[in-house]
């Protein structure tokens, strides 16, 4: 059995020795699935207006099978289990005035962080809550209930609770420089409920319901005028959560607060259907919107539809990179169709891809549509997949620019903000694979899982090692006879699609939704074969027409720039790469030649590797990759036109 050391700490296949102790027994089984009267996905519990027309299967239904998603949970599971409870309490201890000999984590969880309590006291309970709902972890959750408790002991009498003093929100009230409290606190909040809804804890609720009092009191006496200048601070997706704990408890006066948090000065563009996001902070909005997709969901508010809904069409289809992230060098926004002229080292930040992922689900809820399904995998395996390594440690950006590389953060001293969202992102990779309506299930992602279709009583298996495999197959475990519609989603990418059932072609039906439609009653035994044949795509940037980007399938492919200069310690830098250490290189040019349409002649597929391609009759020849398997050595997204 292979082990590796790094970092000070010993990783294998089965147990990991370190300063968390040993892995708990049967953390590698599945348990049994979480259940918890009364209780659905946050999406869908009661009190809501407008119902999705198709729904997430509940993730306790669906676990992962042997395969790249499966590697990624597990190597979050273990990172979940790494952290010790008395350092992700450590700074709520000391702010509640209790003592704690714990050693603190370091990084934006650091005892000077103003950013502090954000991953310990929130993300990591999201992250825990829905790696149990995806595995059943029964230890993990026990880890994760024992945290609450001990975070409950440091909340106020007035409901606050944080790792940081209350006097941070004075500076805020007087336009005093402070790094985003409320940020920090609609995380802690978050987590809270996340570990109520997958986990039935009723203590995190209780304090849930008494941050969200605390919080409601403090804006209470402010003037819409003197909101707006709170709310040029970052405050996360207070709006969501406040929704999200309308839609659990009734209670209206979060509904009241949900729209209270609302950013006025933001939204209003936006609803007039206006591009103002040029010089805004990308990630800081992102949350917000999602708040108002909650909004619309719980009220029936068609403006907070309009919103989400021109949000991301803006955001999708003119400010993205190539490979689907969004957000510039210092993590913003520049004018619409300019990517080509942006390319950094600090691009595509990860939270904004887990944040545009969270909101693509709400759309398709509202109109599943293979085109949101489309970008959910684009995301999900060009700026998702390839930014957790083999030691589970997470990225901050997704580097555009030339030569630039990619770069992992420390399991303790790191603790970024998109160390957060990558442990919740790898937790609840179960999540969007399988929904259903009253009479279908769809098949969103070509990823090896399962899913016990409870309203059917049926047991779907899905085998494949797409990407690297260009087919799927659904095998049906069914006790008896049942008629239902399996929809599975046809990709823009793949016009040669075909189907075949028990071995048989057969002439699926393609719906307006994009997806193929095959209809009958299912027996024990059935499977249904779908072929996804893939080519290489020569893809234009807009507004660079002097650049390209190259694609197969739903994967980016970048030119592999080698290692040179390149050493562990830049690779292990945390925040991005360094560029004053090892300056960009130039762009890769090629001579496109004779081709049809966008079928590059100049790339040919590698027929002794499976995805490596390379570029030929070229100036300078170069190797070609998908961008989530290049880990460790330099690379370009983009590619120049010679003359």
């Amino acid at each position: 059995m292979k082990s590796v050391t790094r970092r000070g700490f010993l990783w294998n296949s089965s147990l990991l020795a370190a300063g968390a102790g040993v892995l708990p027994r049967g953390l590698w089984a599945v348990g049994q699935d979480a259940v918890v009267d009364g209780l659905r996905s946050v999406d869908h519990l009661g009190h809501e207006k407008v119902a999705w027309a198709a729904r997430p299967l509940p993730m306790s239904q669906v676990r992962l099978r042997s395969g790249y998603l499966k590697e990624m949970q597990e190597r979050n599971r273990i990172y979940l289990y790494m952290l010790p409870n008395d350092r992700l309490a450590h700074s709520f201890r000391l702010t509640a005035g209790k003592p704690s000999m714990a050693q603190p984590l370091g990084g934006w969880e650091a005892p000077d962080c103003e950013l502090r309590g954000h991953l310990a006291g929130g993300h990591y309970l999201s992250a825990c809550a829905l790696m149990y709902a995806s595995t059943g972890d029964e230890s993990l959750r026990l880890k994760a209930e024992a945290l609450v408790g001990m975070l409950a002991e440091c909340q106020q009498p007035n409901g606050y609770l944080g790792a940081y003093p209350e006097n941070f929100y004075d500076r805020l009230m007087n336009h005093e420089h402070v790094w985003a409290p409320f940020y920090t606190y609609h995380k802690i909040m978050a987590g809270h409920l996340d570990m109520y809804v997958h986990c039935g804890s009723p203590t995190a609720l209780q304090t849930a319901e008494r941050m969200a009092g605390w919080a409601i009191k403090w804006v209470a006496p402010l003037s819409d005028e003197e909101l707006a200048k709170v709310q040029m601070v970052e405050h996360g997706g207070m709006n969501e959560v406040m929704f999200n704990l309308y839609a659990i408890t009734g209670e209206k006066k979060y509904l009241d607060a949900g729209y209270r948090f609302e950013h006025k000065r933001f939204f209003e563009p936006l609803a007039a259907q206006q591009d103002k996001l040029a010089g805004l902070h990308s990630n800081t909005n992102i949350p917000k919107v999602v708040g108002a997709a909650r909004g619309y969901e719980l009220t029936g508010d068609a403006r907070y539809k309009g919103i989400a809904e021109y949000f991301w069409h803006t955001v999708a289809e003119h400010h993205s990179f190539a490979p689907g992230g969004t957000s510039n060098n210092n993590e913003g926004w520049s004018e619409p169709d300019t990517a080509g002229s942006h390319m950094a080292s600090g691009g595509q930040e990860c939270c904004c891809s887990y944040n545009m992922l969270k909101l693509t689900r709400h759309l398709f809820g509202w109109q599943p549509d293979a085109r949101w399904m489309d970008y959910y995998e684009k995301l999900l395996w060009n700026v998702r997949a390839g930014t957790q390594n083999e030691d589970a440690l997470l990225m901050y950006y997704v580097p555009t620019v030339p030569g630039g590389w990619k770069t992992f953060g420390d399991p303790y001293e790191s603790n970024l903000c998109c160390t957060g969202t990558g442990a919740e992102e790898y937790a609840k990779l179960v999540d969007t694979i399988f929904f259903e309506d009253n009479t279908s299930i769809y098949v969103n992602q070509f990823v090896a899982a399962e899913a016990n279709w409870s309203a059917k009583q049926v047991r779907l298996v899905q085998e494949t090692n797409f990407p690297e495999e260009e087919r799927t197959t659904i095998h049906v475990h069914a006790a008896q006879p049942t008629a239902f519609a399996l929809k599975v989603r046809a990709p823009h990418w793949a016009p040669g699609i075909a189907v075949s059932l028990n071995g048989q072609p057969v002439q699926a039906k393609k719906g307006s939704d994009g997806y193929l439609l095959i209809e009958r009653t299912w027996k024990q035994g059935d499977s249904i074969a779908v072929e996804l044949p893939m080519s290489l795509r020569q893809e234009a940037v807009p507004g660079s027409p002097e650049l390209a980007s190259l694609a197969y399938g739903p994967l980016t492919l970048v030119a592999c720039m080698g290692r040179e200069g390149l050493s562990r310690d830049m690779i292990d830098a945390g925040q991005g790469p360094d560029m004053d250490r090892l300056p960009p290189l130039p762009l890769p040019r090629f001579r496109a030649g004779a081709q049809s349409g966008d079928q590059p002649a100049w790339i040919k597929k590698d027929a002794g590797a499976d995805l490596v391609f390379q570029t030929v009759e070229q100036s300078k020849n170069f190797t070609l990759k998908p961008l989530y398997r290049v880990l460790d050595e330099r690379y370009s997204v983009y590619w120049q036109k010679e003359s």
